[in-house]
């Protein structure tokens, strides 16, 4: 485990020769947790809570909201990182989770919501390894998908009507400077699931309607 003092300092803490690269700042309650990433949240929330599990370990805890909800309904959460300044159990590389977790804890499900974006793609196969390793029975993860999203919306009265829809932009795209990659082109959903599918059962995937910049899959690991 790396040490827990290493974001004391104003340089950028490293763990495992990985920068932490979001600062505390991104988490600002309107910048971070705007109207879209709180439906992320509810729909994270139930397709966790309907396998009923009692510990979960979340990679990438964020602002802490999913971590928050599932406590007080009564579930075990520990929390994984690369920043120890977000308050976490383990201070670790997500492809190191083989040999940071301790090998006698086992959780019911492991989540990593928009968190596999920000290691390079040459290493996402070594992240899943690692994930399905710990033997879990369900694992779910989102990513980022660039896209083009058109909307429309009509009102008259009282009443108030809304369509959309999303595009995958057919040109390569530039990232957030935090993310290495995300889902579009040439990281098709189709492709990445086809990279899962090696690792995991693929039980359920799909955009998240009310924010379809997020893209999740419910997975289960092979016996």
């Amino acid at each position: 485990m790396a040490n827990p003092e290493a974001n004391s300092a104003n340089l950028p803490a490293v763990v495992d020769n990985r920068t932490v690269q979001v600062a505390a700042e991104h988490y600002d309650f309107e910048r971070y947790d705007d109207r879209e990433r709180w439906m992320s949240y509810w729909h994270q929330i139930r397709a966790v809570m309907k396998v009923r599990p009692q510990r979960v370990l979340e990679i990438g805890p964020g602002s802490g909201v999913f971590r928050s909800y599932l406590q007080r309904a009564g579930i075990t959460v520990k929390t994984l990182d690369i920043d120890a300044g977000r308050d976490v159990d383990y201070v670790a590389d997500v492809t190191k989770l083989d040999t940071t977790l301790p090998a006698d804890v086992r959780f019911d499900a492991i989540c990593a919501f928009q968190i596999l974006e920000h290691i390079p793609f040459a290493e996402f196969e070594a992240a899943l390894a690692a994930i399905a390793m710990r033997a879990t029975p369900h694992v779910f993860i989102s990513l980022p998908y660039r896209g083009l999203r058109i909307r429309w919306a009509f009102w008259w009265g009282d009443h108030l009507l809304t369509l959309g829809h999303k595009f995958m932009l057919p040109w390569r795209h530039k990232p957030i400077p935090e993310h290495y990659w995300e889902l579009g082109y040439p990281y098709t959903a189709t492709k990445i699931t086809k990279i899962l599918a090696k690792h995991f059962d693929v039980v359920e995937r799909g955009f998240v309607r009310e924010n379809p910049y997020h893209y999740m899959w419910h997975l289960k690991v092979r016996s």
